[in-house]
């Protein structure tokens, strides 16, 4: 809800008084009034201090100084008034007008009363014949009744938009409470719903490595070596997770290979190489179809992650960084913990090899940049594998 600006109201109020003043100033000019013509001069003058004191030090402390000087220009009206004269209607224009322009209550009052015990104290001089004024009593208590009129409305008023500005608060409160409720109840359910899908991806994930016989948390530890590859990377924090995340789902293509051919202990057939080949492509139009960002990245690295840097990979003979960062990672990530544990077709590789075969390969099979950083921390990732093997 948008709050009103006090300031601009004070500012269009200062306008419409200075339009008024130089009326007045005028009008008293034409009637060779000088005495009067001064007053409004001094008082018009005193809207101008005060339009400057607002722009140097905003609209409040402005405010202060246009109420202080009002006082004294409106009782000046008792001691230089005519009879006859329509200058004391002054009096009864500007205390209502004035009092809008007070924020609460408390200074309203101190406002109005501070001027009527002023007025009343001047009147309270003719009446006791100590300093009588040309106006007649019947006038003087005619216009001291209307200000204290005025005044009582003015508080009714001011306490009614005191109200207002409270309910409108309360309203504006409980609102606010209304929609960090709801949007904490969203957050709740997105992370319900990022915890449930990274579960799923994960136990489909393990399902396929239960399927091809691999050497148990196969995929938990692609994603761990991929995520800290990508951390050491630089990468930002929301893609690691998304990395790590997606990962697992990178061989979900063999789900459509045969037995036969995913557990054959001996060496494929060039016929069955390139039906194990084809399970990048599957895995890619399992995960496609998808518009979550975690399943996109899933198939991406399904579809990439035999690729080479050299482009002799398969199954687009993609190189360079052409190959998605994703499947530069769990490439490295996936070669290095399929050579650390025993598979159908072969023993597991001892450390020194298979350093040996990443330093051989940097530039070849692997991205050159990520192959340093693996080599240079080869000693983060064996304590990943062996904390989860």
């Amino acid at each position: 809800m948008t709050r009103p600006d006090a300031g601009q109201h004070f500012r269009r109020f200062l306008l419409v008084n200075a339009a008024l003043l130089l009326i007045s100033l005028l009008a008293n000019l034409i009637l060779e009034r000088p005495v009067f013509s001064l007053v409004h001069a001094l008082m018009l003058a005193a809207v101008g201090v005060s339009w400057g004191v607002a722009a140097r030090w905003g609209w409040r402390v402005a405010k202060r100084w246009y109420l202080a000087a009002l006082m004294p220009y409106l009782i000046s009206f008792a001691f230089i008034g005519q009879i006859e004269s329509f200058d004391i209607l002054w009096m009864l224009l500007f205390p209502p007008i004035a009092a809008f322009l007070v924020e609460r209550p408390r200074s309203l009052i101190l406002w109005d009363a501070t001027f009527l015990a002023l007025v009343a104290g001047v009147y309270t001089l003719h009446w006791t014949r100590l300093y009588p004024l040309l106006y007649t009593d019947i006038a003087l208590g005619a216009q001291l009744t209307a200000l204290f009129f005025l005044a009582v409305i003015s508080w009714f008023i001011q306490g009614y938009k005191a109200q207002l500005a409270d309910m409108q608060r309360a309203f504006r409160q409980q609102l606010e409470r209304q929609v960090d409720d709801g949007l904490q109840q969203i957050r709740g359910l997105n992370r319900e719903l990022e915890s449930t899908q990274t579960d799923l991806v994960r136990l489909l994930g393990e399902l396929c490595e239960a399927r091809s016989e691999e050497t148990g948390n196969h995929v938990a530890r692609v994603a761990a070596y991929a995520r800290h590859l990508a951390t050491l990377a630089n990468l930002p924090e929301h893609h690691v997770i998304l990395i790590h995340q997606a990962a697992p789902l990178h061989d979900v293509g063999k789900i459509a290979v045969p037995d036969r051919i995913l557990n054959k202990p001996g060496r494929l057939t060039d016929e069955e190489f390139r039906e194990m080949q084809a399970h990048t492509h599957r895995g890619h139009d399992i995960l496609k179809a998808s518009g979550r960002s975690l399943l996109q990245a899933a198939a991406t690295i399904a579809h990439e992650h035999h690729e080479r840097w050299d482009g002799k990979g398969y199954p687009r003979g993609l190189s360079g960084t052409g190959i998605s960062i994703e499947g530069r990672l769990v490439a490295i990530a996936d070669v290095f913990d399929a050579l650390s544990f025993k598979r159908v077709y072969k023993p597991a590789w001892e450390d020194e090899r298979i350093r040996h075969l990443f330093a051989t390969e940097r530039g070849r099979q692997f991205d050159p940049d990520l192959t340093d950083l693996f080599l240079d921390h080869y000693a983060d990732f064996v304590t990943l594998r062996d904390r989860s093997g």
